[in-house]
């Protein structure tokens, strides 16, 4: 017995879909596709193409998670969350968490973990992300990104979940990030 979203992926993945790439930028692209049935259009989306990224759950030796404090243009706000980053084209995902870790944060992990990972916006995104956790921190800086001025706050886990729970931390991926941490602390 077939469910309806299996019922739903096997049909869509038989139909014809028309793709047309309607804005290629640096990091992302933007497509509108259509499901054709008979020559006729069912459903139409717009799908932004994204190369995937990584967010780091930097944790210093007395057990104090590394935050990020950075200006985001796209909401206008000041936003406290993870180490995180765009994959360069073909690089391994381990790589550019140590990258973006040395980047936004001065520090080198001696030891990174998957954590796993998930999609930030499925119903319009193909971003992915990698989690990882970043043990064993030396200090190891890489130049910033231009665009980038960022200031770190260091906290317990108590810390980020009461910062979550008064919104001071309302960033998706920080938030996914602290929990899966969390769980994989009390393993």
């Amino acid at each position: 017995m077939n469910d309806k979203s299996t019922a739903q992926a096997e049909f869509e993945k038989s139909a014809k879909i028309e793709r047309n790439v309607v804005y290629e930028g640096k990091t992302i692209s933007l497509r509108n596709e259509v499901l054709m049935d008979g020559g006729k259009p069912v459903r139409k989306w717009d799908i932004v193409a994204h190369p995937g990224a990584v967010v780091v759950v930097p944790v210093t030796d007395e057990g104090k998670i590394i935050l990020v404090k950075q200006w985001r243009r796209a909401v206008q706000e000041i936003l406290l969350e993870l180490p995180a980053g765009t994959l360069e084209k073909a690089e391994p995902p381990e790589l550019c968490a140590q990258r973006e870790l040395q980047e936004e944060t001065g520090f080198k992990a001696e030891e990174i973990i998957s954590l796993g990972g998930f999609y930030s916006a499925p119903g319009f995104c193909t971003e992915y992300l990698h989690l990882f956790l970043a043990k064993g921190l030396v200090e190891s800086a890489l130049e910033a990104d231009c665009d980038e001025a960022i200031d770190l706050i260091f906290v317990s886990i108590d810390q980020a979940w009461t910062m979550i729970a008064n919104r001071q931390i309302h960033d998706a991926k920080t938030i996914a990030g602290v929990a899966r941490y969390e769980k994989w602390a009390h393993h």
